[in-house]
C-alpha cells in the first residue's frame, strides 16, 4: 500500500451523516494513538472526482483536532462506483463538499440508521433493479462543456485513447458534432459523439465511459439512444471505426466485442486511415 499526505479540504465527503458513536470512537482513537501515527484513510479518483471511500468519522476527528493535512490511499477495490457517485452526487445537492461541511451532521445511532443506512439500502436496491433510475442521458450542446466532458473521459481511458495527439484531435473535434452525455446525477460518466455523413448514414465520432463503470450497460444506452435519434431522421446506417481485430490489443479485443453485440458488422479493414501499426476496422449497423 503506498500511502501520501493530501489536504483534507481536496477531499470529498461521500455521505451525508456521521453516526455519533463512531465519531466518539474516532476521537479516542487519534488521542490514543497521535496524530502522526494514524492509518491512512482510503481515498478515490474518478475523473475530478476525489473522495472518501470510508473513514469519515475518522476524518472529521482529525479536521476538528485542527489537522490540514490527511495520510491516504488509493481504494483499489472493485466496489460499486455507480453507488458511490450516488452517494457524491447526494452530498453536492446537500451542499457538502469538504469533510467539515459535516461538522453539523453528527446524530445518534438510531438518526443514522434512519436517515442514512436506510437511504443508501433503498438505492441499492433500485439501482440494481432499475439503473435509469440513476443514469440519464442528454444532449449537450454548449462546445466548451462537450470539449471538458470529452477530455475528463478520455483521459480516464489510456489504454484506448493514450495517444495525445489523437486525443487532442478529438477533443477539438466533438465541438460542433452531436454530442449526448450520461450522467449520474448532475456528475457525467460517459459520451458519445455522432458525425454526420450524408441523409442517409452517421458515425460514432467517439464514444468514451469512464473505465469504473464499463459493463453496466451505459455504452449500449448511449448507442440505443443515437439510433433513435438516427431512426427519427430516416438514417439507414450508422457507422463505426475501431482498431482491427489483426492487431492484437486487448482492450480494442473488448470494444469489438461491444459493437459486435450491438449488431454492428465489419466491412473492410483499412490501413491508409491510421497506418499499418494500427490498422482500422470499418464496421456498419443497419438501422431498418
Amino acid at each position: 500500500m503506498n500511502t501520501f499526505i493530501k489536504s483534507i479540504s481536496e477531499i470529498q465527503p461521500s455521505q451525508l451523516y456521521i453516526n455519533k458513536e463512531q465519531f466518539s470512537k474516532a476521537e479516542k482513537y487519534i488521542n490514543s494513538v497521535g496524530l502522526d501515527n494514524l492509518e491512512p484513510l482510503p481515498i478515490k479518483k474518478i475523473g475530478q472526482k476525489i473522495f472518501f471511500t470510508d473513514g469519515h468519522a475518522k476524518a472529521l476527528a482529525l479536521f476538528k483536532a485542527g489537522k490540514e493535512e490527511v495520510k491516504v490511499y488509493w481504494d483499489e477495490e472493485d466496489l460499486d462506483w455507480i453507488q458511490y457517485f450516488v452517494y457524491l452526487n447526494w452530498c453536492e445537492e446537500a451542499g457538502i463538499k469538504q469533510i467539515k461541511d459535516l461538522d453539523d451532521r453528527i446524530i445518534n445511532d438510531l438518526d443514522y440508521q434512519r436517515l442514512w443506512l436506510t437511504k443508501c439500502r433503498l438505492m441499492h436496491e433500485n439501482l440494481h433493479s432499475d439503473i435509469e433510475e440513476y443514469i440519464h442521458i442528454k444532449t449537450v450542446t454548449n462546445s466548451k462543456d462537450r470539449e471538458d466532458i470529452c477530455e475528463l473521459v478520455l483521459r480516464n481511458l489510456p489504454k484506448w485513447f493514450g495517444i495525445e495527439e489523437a486525443l487532442k484531435e478529438y477533443v477539438n473535434g466533438v465541438k460542433d458534432k452531436t454530442f449526448l452525455v450520461a450522467y449520474v446525477g448532475e456528475i457525467p460518466v460517459g459520451f458519445i459523439s455522432i458525425k454526420e455523413h450524408n441523409r442517409y448514414t452517421s458515425e460514432v465520432y467517439v464514444i468514451g465511459i469512464l473505465k469504473e463503470f464499463h459493463g453496466r450497460g451505459i455504452g449500449k444506452k448511449l448507442i440505443e439512444q443515437v439510433i433513435n435519434m438516427m431512426r427519427k431522421k430516416d438514417k439507414k446506417f450508422l457507422t463505426v471505426k475501431t482498431l482491427s481485430e489483426s492487431h492484437p490489443d486487448e482492450n480494442y479485443k473488448k470494444t469489438r466485442k461491444f459493437y459486435s453485440a450491438l449488431e454492428f458488422y465489419p466491412l473492410e479493414e483499412i490501413i491508409e486511415i491510421w497506418g499499418k501499426e494500427n490498422p482500422c476496422l470499418f464496421m456498419v449497423k443497419n438501422l431498418n
